[in-house]
């Protein structure tokens, strides 16, 4: 993640959903979340003590908590951020969302602009599939954006793959990013 730009501000916002599966996971992992407050400012610090989950927060809070998760975790930052997106999958998709799950990767993905316009108010999603175990993911239309989100987006889209029993192995890379210049987000993905 060395070299890549960001963009962040306090207009887009996404749901709580996403950020209380984030909080969550770093509980489990921590015990405490006050472990959090040194590393967020006052906004965020109000965040920690809980927000409906029907509730929109602003895009900048979500990454600078989830910053402050990785800086507690130790160990490479991305791998975190990875796993943030693993557990939010795991959580979202296995919970309400659970409908959109299938044993159909293609589907899924074809369907996730539905998804993606429940967790976020800005940019969109597309998806355009290739032979039977390949596809990508398109986010693009992002006027904030940051490494930290792709990343997590990444580990996102990998367990939602495990979640539907893809066979695998899975891999999912991120083949064009913003953050690098370029004008979207590609997530190349294999199963």
């Amino acid at each position: 993640m060395k070299n890549m730009r960001e963009a962040l501000g306090r207009v887009s916002k996404v749901k709580a959903t996403m950020l209380k599966a984030h909080l969550d996971w770093a509980e489990k992992q921590f015990g405490d979340l006050s472990r959090l407050s040194p590393h967020v400012d006052a906004e965020c610090a109000d965040l920690l003590r809980g927000t409906l989950s029907t509730a929109w927060v602003s895009f900048s809070s979500l990454i600078q908590i989830d910053r402050a998760i990785a800086a507690v975790a130790g160990g490479p930052p991305e791998k975190t951020f990875r796993e943030l997106g693993r557990y939010s999958a795991r959580t979202n998709l296995g919970g309400v969302y659970k409908g959109f799950i299938r044993a159909e990767p293609h589907r899924f993905f074809a369907q996730m602009s539905v998804l993606h316009k429940q967790f976020q108010d800005f940019g969109q999603s597309r998806y355009e599939g290739g032979d039977a175990s390949a596809g990508r993911i398109i986010l693009e239309g992002y006027k904030e954006y940051s490494p930290v989100y792709c990343a997590s987006a990444a580990g996102y889209f990998e367990e939602a793959l495990r979640m539907m029993h893809a066979p695998g192995p899975i891999v999912v890379e991120e083949t064009s990013c913003q953050c690098g210049g370029d004008p979207q987000c590609v997530f190349k993905m294999t199963w």
